[in-house]
Parts: structure tokens; C-alpha cells; sequence
């Protein structure tokens, strides 16, 4: 799978999420796996993946910061926003195989407010645009 490929399924896959779950799940092998770490939680298999999806109880949005890889291998990192104005990072790794995710694992993150002692050697992070044409 090239460049332009990957990074064409993984702009669709987001840009459906929360709006067509069935189109976003087309990135997704039948046998695809999706873990979270954190929580200690796997999903297995494409059609328990879009009915997690589907069922989700909360109304969110992504903003993509950037997606780098290359082959079968690529990471998204990325923000989401819950109604009501929480935030959560997440970078995501998504393994391929034959055009389709077979194993996505989500680490996501709480934002916190820096500690004042390390302010003198620290500056904010600017938003960065996403590398998509």
C-alpha cells in the first residue's frame, strides 16, 4: 500500500467517524482488533467494532494534529472533543494488512495544567496543520 493510499483511507475513516459508522468501518479488516491499553479493553472483529461505534453514548469530534507512517505501519495523533468541551489526545497506531486495519491500538490521554516550576523552560505547543492535501 502506498502513501497516498493509506493516508486517503485514514482521512475517510475520520471524516466519517460519528457520522456514518459503517463508512468509517471500511478501513477495517472483517478481523480487525482495536485495543485500548488503558482500560483494558479489545474489540474484535469488524461488525462488534461498528456497533461499539454506533452505540457510543456521547456526541464527539476529531481534529486530526498529524498521521505519519509509512507501509503497514501508521500513527494518527489526534484530539477529541466531547460535548460539553472535554478534551482527550489520543495517539492511535493502526497496522495493515493487504489495504484494511487489522489491529488499531488508542492511547488516550487527559490535558492538565502544566506545573509552574517548569514554566521557565517550557513554551506552549501552537497547533500544527495536518499534513492532508
Amino acid at each position: 500500500m502506498d502513501e497516498s493510499e493509506a493516508r486517503r483511507l485514514i482521512r475517510e475513516h475520520f471524516e466519517s467517524a460519528m457520522v456514518d459508522e459503517e463508512r468509517s468501518a471500511a478501513i477495517c479488516a472483517d478481523d480487525a482488533v482495536i485495543e485500548f491499553p488503558q482500560s483494558g479493553e479489545r474489540i474484535r472483529g469488524r461488525e462488534n467494532i461498528v456497533a461499539f461505534r454506533s452505540a457510543y453514548p456521547a456526541r464527539v469530534t476529531f481534529e486530526m494534529d498529524r498521521t505519519i507512517g509509512s507501509g503497514n505501519l501508521w500513527v494518527n495523533e489526534y484530539t477529541v472533543r466531547y460535548l460539553g468541551d472535554e478534551t482527550r489526545y489520543v495517539a492511535g497506531i493502526m497496522e495493515f494488512r493487504d489495504g484494511r486495519v487489522v489491529r488499531e491500538r488508542l492511547y488516550v490521554a487527559e490535558a492538565w495544567e502544566p506545573p509552574g516550576w517548569r514554566a521557565q523552560w517550557v513554551e506552549p505547543i501552537p497547533p500544527e496543520p495536518h499534513p492532508w492535501p
